[in-house]
């Protein structure tokens, strides 16, 4: 008889892995396959959120990271509720002073802000706190994960501190600050029983999409459009001896190419606004061939 050796670890208090407990009352349900469901949709939340940033703020955003906690306590959020109970919503304040900055058209690369924790919160960040919790609450809970669309409205009656699951999302393009999105006990089993038949969930998904909802959700996916600006052609010998302090002279165009990787599909003017750069007065690139 051969006698396998078991390996085992020992970690100090201080040096523990990412490790997720359950609680009594949840062992035999998949509650570790939570982080799996948004890990899984990174590409389509990266999609939304960087859509939605562009498009109310002008600013480009990435996500950057999702992390996750189970059964913890978390004060002062902002609390919505859906037909299956509660969720809530929390933002950094150093990240919603940033966005509320963008907002109003005041945010530049080279103003840092440093927020006073102990001034009080504004009825302006309040209103836009409230504004960012409904709407990224819908895009991250989106029906790809959740299996249909939520309608999220506000709570403003309940007190609840203690959560089944807080999703903290990091966006890259802000420097700090990360917002949070808590989910309730109930929002935790809906979303795990969409594990259960995953296959099923999507094709009534689709089967439910009309023509022009499929078009729209086209319409939505980004696109990132680059402006060439300028080039200059220069030989071997010529860029051998550059050096520090030497100017190369360019010639910039009345209009500007666009293009969407290598294809051009604009010209445009470049205008300044509020200290911003931005393309206007777009005409089409036709490109014209003779035949013989």
């Amino acid at each position: 008889m051969l006698n396998k050796r078991q390996k085992s670890r020992i970690f100090h208090i201080h040096n523990l892995p990412k490790i997720m407990t359950l609680e009594v009352n949840k062992l035999g349900r998949p509650y570790h396959k939570v982080p799996k469901i948004f890990t899984g949709n990174f590409d389509i939340l990266d999609a939304k959120i960087s859509t939605y940033f562009l498009k109310k703020y002008r600013v480009n955003v990435a996500l950057d990271d999702i992390n996750f906690q189970m059964d913890c306590e978390h004060k002062h959020a902002q609390i919505f509720t859906t037909p299956y109970g509660n969720i809530a919503f929390d933002i950094d304040r150093m990240l919603l002073l940033h966005i509320l900055n963008d907002y109003y058209g005041l945010g530049k690369d080279n103003v840092q802000i440093h927020p006073d924790v102990q001034t009080p919160v504004t009825k302006t960040e309040e209103r836009l706190k409230n504004k960012l919790g409904l709407e990224l609450s819908s895009l991250v809970l989106h029906p790809g994960i959740f299996g249909q669309e939520l309608e999220i409205k506000n709570d403003y009656s309940s007190i609840i501190n203690k959560w089944s699951y807080k999703i903290t999302l990091s966006l890259e393009g802000y420097g700090e600050g990360k917002f949070h999105i808590l989910l309730d006990n109930q929002h935790v089993d809906r979303l795990l029983a969409t594990l259960r038949n995953p296959n099923e969930n999507e094709r009534k998904e689709t089967e439910s999409l009309s023509g022009e909802q499929f078009e729209r959700m086209i319409n939505c996916l980004p696109i990132r459009l680059v402006g060439r600006l300028s080039s200059s052609q220069l030989t071997v010998a010529e860029l051998m001896t550059l050096k520090a302090g030497d100017i190369v002279p360019v010639s910039l165009p009345n209009r500007f190419p666009l293009l969407v990787g290598k294809e051009q599909l604009f010209n445009a003017v470049i205008a300044e606004d509020r200290g911003k750069l931005f393309f206007s007065e777009f005409n089409e690139n036709i490109n014209e061939t003779k035949h013989d």
